[in-house]
This record gives C-alpha cells, structure tokens and sequence, in this order.
C-alpha cells in the first residue's frame, strides 16, 4: 500500500508544509521508516536551495509563507537531484569495495606466488628397541619458511608408573648435532595421538629426528 504522506518529504524539509500539516507529517514520522529515512535522504536540500536562491547579505531575507517558499517545481526537481546524488554516492561505496576486496585478492595471489614452492611430503616410520611398545609416523614437509611434521604416536604397553600418560617431546637434529624442538605432547596409554609441529630448518638441514620423553630418554630415532 502506497503511504499517503510519500510526497510530503521535500516540503517538509524545507518547512514549506502548513503548521497543521507540520505537525500531522512529524507524527507519522515516528512510525513509518521509509518516510524517515526519505527525510534523512532529503535532509542536504537546504544546502542547495541556499545556493540556487542567494540573498544579498544587505538584505534580510523576509519570511515565507507556508507553501509559497521556492518556485513552481523546484522541490520535484531539487529532491530527485537529492536523490540521485544520494544512489550515486552509495554506487561509489559499494565499487570502492570491490576494487579494494579485488585489490587485496590480488596481493594475495602475489605473495603467494613468490613464495617458494612446498617439497613433496615423506612419510617416515620411526619404531622403537624390540620389546618397547611405541612407534611413530612422521609426514615430513620442506616449507618456505623451514619444515613442518605431523607426528602420529601410539603406545600401548603398561602405564607409566601407575599414571596412564607420560611427556614425548619431537626434536629436530642437524649436522652440527644443534637441536631443535618441533612438538610435545602427552602420551596416553592404548592412545593413537597425532600432533602437528615445525621446525625453522630446513628439510635439507635436518640430519635426524628423535622422540624423547620429558627426563631425555630417547625412545624413537629416524635418519633423514
């Protein structure tokens, strides 16, 4: 249903209403939001009235009467001039995001690109002494920015100590015997854990790596 008060918006805004009509518009206000909203739109049109009627700073501008403030026409047109400046204004926004979004696509696709190129994953078995129950795979992956190795652990002998878990630690060894830590985690008893983790060297760096437990033992060891 079309509001009875849609072309009410232009003169209200430039109290160009009669005070009855004023009031009875500003009511409505209160509980229709496409009318106000309209209102909000319009609300520059002062702005551009001041400028196509000036008034000579000698001269005090009298009072118009209600009704009879601007010329035959000028508020239709003034208000779709509004308008439009207004969908305008919105359009430029809603591109602005484009390009930027488009913008920051781009970057990325740059960056990566110039990043150097991840080396084919390895899969490794690291098993303990015979006797000891615990192994462990390792998917080793050459990055960039160093390497990264997910560890799957299993251990399914007796609980250590009577306490069903105990500390590994994961550690990176290279040539010169420097070490680096890659991952821990708690190790439970009849558990399959699997623990994400990486070292800033690189694969070609690495000489071995070894499963600890948190006193220093060393339970499982792999050559690369």
């Amino acid at each position: 249903m079309t509001c009875p008060y849609a072309d009410h918006d232009a003169s209200y805004v430039l109290g160009a209403l009669d005070p009855n009509e004023q009031q009875s518009y500003r009511a409505h206000l209160t509980e229709c939001e496409g009318c106000r909203t309209s209102v909000d739109e319009l609300a520059p049109m002062r702005g551009h009235l001041a400028r196509l009627l000036p008034v000579a700073d000698s001269v005090a501008p009298a009072p118009a009467a209600p009704g009879t403030g601007a010329p035959p026409g000028l508020l239709p047109d003034l208000a779709d001039r509004v308008r439009t400046q207004r969908r305008m204004a919105r359009w430029r926004v809603a591109v602005a995001g484009v390009v930027v979004a488009a913008a920051a696509a781009t970057a990325g696709a740059v960056i990566a690109a110039s990043e150097p190129a991840d080396n084919p994953a390895t899969v490794l078995t690291m098993s303990a002494e015979p006797g000891v129950p615990v192994e462990a795979t390792l998917l080793v992956t050459g990055r960039g920015w160093g390497t990264s190795i997910d560890t799957r652990c299993r251990y399914d002998g007796s609980p250590y100590g009577g306490s069903s878990e105990s500390t590994y630690e994961l550690y990176a060894i290279d040539e010169d015997g420097s070490e680096s830590l890659v991952s821990s985690w708690r190790q439970l008893s009849g558990r399959e854990i699997t623990v994400p983790g990486s070292t800033r060297l690189d694969l070609s760096d690495i000489d071995r790596l070894e499963v600890r437990t948190v006193t220093g033992e060393t339970i499982l060891r792999t050559d690369l």
